[in-house]
């Protein structure tokens, strides 16, 4: 009886860990961050989002980004046509969006020039200290980064993301 009992365990375990090397790897900046957002006070739907591209994000699920944000969303100053593969090839080069993008979501929120729901607080106009202090304590700038932004007219150009009151995620976006 423990004869059989060992070898059904030995083959679940050999199932298990099969069906874990069947499935593919997470490669993204985000993979080892978490997916919870803190509380804030928001509208559910755009709370539901927050917490939707987040779980996304840390899956690097790219499609699943791509198709959260439809056809109504920017994400880049250039030609780009695909939300998906330009964060890949940022990725590629080294870069870090969706890494980002988590982190930005788990700092407090402002409303930007449309009233949308907006990360980071840096993103607003006249961002404070504590603005710019929270982007270098989650490690999305250096702090020689953020002097030289807030000394060189105080306005952040880096990744930021909003959602609209209904919940539509807008944009996630860096540059001028």
């Amino acid at each position: 009886m423990r004869f059989a009992i060992a070898i059904a365990v030995g083959v679940l375990a050999a199932a298990v860990a099969g069906s874990a090397s069947a499935r593919p790897a997470a490669a993204c900046s985000a993979s080892k961050l978490s997916p919870a957002v803190p509380a804030q006070n928001l509208p559910v739907p755009v709370a539901a989002t927050r917490r939707r591209i987040a779980a996304l994000a840390v899956r690097c699920d790219y499609a699943g980004l791509a198709k959260l944000a439809g056809t109504r969303f920017s994400f880049s100053f250039g030609g780009e046509r695909s939300a998906a593969a330009y964060w890949k090839q940022q990725e590629a080069r080294g870069g870090r969006p969706l890494a980002i993008l988590v982190k930005i979501l788990k700092l407090p929120v402002t409303r930007n020039e449309t009233g949308a729901y907006a990360w980071p607080t840096a993103y607003r106009a006249h961002p404070t200290r504590a603005d710019w202090d929270a982007l270098v304590r989650v490690g999305v700038l250096t702090g020689k980064a953020a002097d030289a932004m807030r000394k060189g007219g105080n306005v952040y150009y880096g990744y930021r993301t909003a959602i609209t009151k209904s919940g539509r995620w807008q944009f996630f976006i860096a540059g001028d």
